[in-house]
């Protein structure tokens, strides 16, 4: 047998996995969230609709900041928002544009996990740096 026959699961591609998706919407926002299923698009080939997953991101993004700005709303209720938004993007993107039965690897969160702390540590010293 060929060694790729007997470890089918090397040929298949690395994703971040949809709970890793919902981990940083809760944790970062919506828009850590969208980037980690761009990637996932991006390593599929799927760039079309990794641009569809961005303008989504984007304007929930503001539509988000405009309902919780018009509403007045608790800043804790972004959790909220961010959960609906990690929703959308597995169920609705991903399920349409990868499968909701496809087949991968779990690509390793430690990257991602790091890059968006540097950047939400840059926001916040930029914040405690205007007050």
């Amino acid at each position: 047998m060929i060694a790729e026959e007997e470890h089918p699961e090397q040929r298949l591609p690395e994703l971040y996995s949809k709970s890793l998706i919902l981990i940083f919407a809760i944790l970062f926002s919506t828009i850590f969230a969208a980037a980690l299923l761009i990637v996932n698009l991006r390593t599929l080939g799927k760039i079309k609709e990794a641009g569809w997953v961005l303008l989504f991101a984007i304007a929930y993004i503001i539509a988000t900041a405009l309902v919780m700005q018009g509403f007045s709303l608790s800043p804790s209720m972004t959790i909220v928002a961010n959960v609906l938004g990690a929703a959308i993007l597995n169920e609705f993107f991903w399920n349409k544009y990868i499968g909701s039965d496809f087949a991968y690897k779990k690509k390793s969160w430690i990257k991602p996990t790091l890059i968006s702390i540097g950047i939400a540590l840059i926001f916040f010293l930029l914040l405690m740096g205007s007050m």
